[in-house]
């Protein structure tokens, strides 16, 4: 029962990030005066089609422009919005895309990436303000660890690691575990003045590299003031909620790019750095289903987890989409570009035959990913 719960849950949430995604591309196309033909949400056969109210400009011969159609298909796991003369050339057409500026058409594109970030910020600052947040300033030093014994003190503030920038705790972390125990230059603020050090992280008991300390807390709105007025309490401000958002969605940005750039090196990828699927994220939404039944986590608290969730996978997918790979909308964005740097349009044929290999190259690791976590389920 709990299983088949957060199976729906988690279609729920996949929807309403696609469906985001979507709306952003649509209401970029409508602002720039661009026909959308038909707003899909799902994939496969139809379930339900409504015609909208606004047509497209009459016709030459005197007939009715056509309507936008808003449809529901049968599989979550997807969504698109056809917009008029996106894959092909309308020649004269006001409301074709390809009639456009370069500069429309980049917004058009980018879009469906700028909602799902704002939706994330909007999910993230909201979590913020509610649940607070740690920050990458030393509030207690473990003594004997390897952030003791470089001279890191209580009251320091990281602010890179190997020349990478720390905005948010979760930036630390991922930094520790691509170090893989080597050693670490390490930039901080202290009292306003910059310290470099050089720390080598170690392996705690559940298999982390740390450096040894507890980071500050921001308390949010939902945590309780300590009775004991001697203990440290902060709450987190709106305008500290506002900047942690921020550097959440730009750590999110910056992730992927680590990754690969750590993958093209052929350097080791860090614990939970590889690639996974659709269903491999069911698996793991799945498991903190279970772990919220296990340790019987109340009903706000499992909400806030959704709206973790849904941040996270538009957060993830706003990157994704972003990505120069060929049928995604970073390559598009890319072939904008090129366009407006050559005044001219790349050939539509050699622009389409690179979509198509992208396409091919991304079902091949669609199927290889949803093997490997198919096997690792059994």
């Amino acid at each position: 029962m709990v299983t088949a719960t957060w199976i729906i849950i988690f279609i729920l949430i996949l929807s309403v990030v696609i469906f985001i995604h979507e709306l952003g591309h649509f209401l970029a196309a409508r602002r720039a005066g661009i026909f959308v033909e038909e707003f899909a949400l799902g994939m496969g056969p139809k379930i339900i089609q409504l015609k909208g109210k606004k047509r497209s400009l009459p016709k030459a011969d005197g007939e009715e422009g056509d309507v936008t159609l808003y449809t529901l298909r049968i599989l979550p796991i997807g969504g698109y919005c056809k917009m008029r003369g996106q894959d092909e050339d309308v020649p004269e057409d006001p409301e074709a895309m390809n009639n456009k500026s370069v500069k429309a058409r980049l917004l058009v594109i980018a879009g469906g990436s700028l909602m799902n970030f704002l939706l994330a910020f909007v999910l993230f600052f909201l979590l913020i303000m509610l649940n607070g947040h740690t920050v990458a300033e030393v509030m207690h030093l473990q003594t004997g660890a390897p952030g003791y014994q470089a001279g890191l003190q209580v009251g320091d503030r990281i602010t890179h690691i190997n020349g990478a920038r720390i905005g948010v705790f979760e930036d630390l972390h991922f930094m520790l575990d691509m170090s893989g125990g080597q050693e670490l230059d390490v930039r901080v603020n202290r009292g306003g003045e910059r310290v470099d050090l050089q720390i080598t992280p170690m392996l705690n008991e559940n298999d982390r590299y740390i450096i040894g300390f507890h980071g500050g807390r921001r308390h949010g709105l939902l945590d309780e003031r300590p009775e004991d007025p001697a203990t440290t309490f902060r709450r987190v401000t709106v305008t500290g909620g506002l900047v942690a958002a921020s550097e959440t969605i730009l750590s999110h940005v910056r992730t992927p790019f680590r990754l690969l750039s750590r993958l093209i090196s052929g350097q080791q990828m860090p614990e939970g750095g590889g690639l996974m699927g659709p269903i491999g994220i069911a698996e793991q939404v799945v498991e903190l289903g279970h772990i919220a039944e296990e340790f019987q986590i109340g009903f706000l608290d499992q909400f806030l987890m959704i709206l973790s969730l849904t941040a996270l996978l538009n957060a993830a997918l706003g990157v994704m989409n972003l990505l120069p790979i060929p049928a995604l909308d970073g390559a598009r964005l890319v072939f904008l570009v090129i366009e407006g740097i050559r005044r001219k349009p790349v050939p539509p044929e050699r622009e389409a035959m690179v979509h198509l290999v992208g396409i091919v190259a991304i079902l091949a690791l669609a199927v290889f990913i949803a093997y490997r976590d198919i096997a690792r389920l059994l």
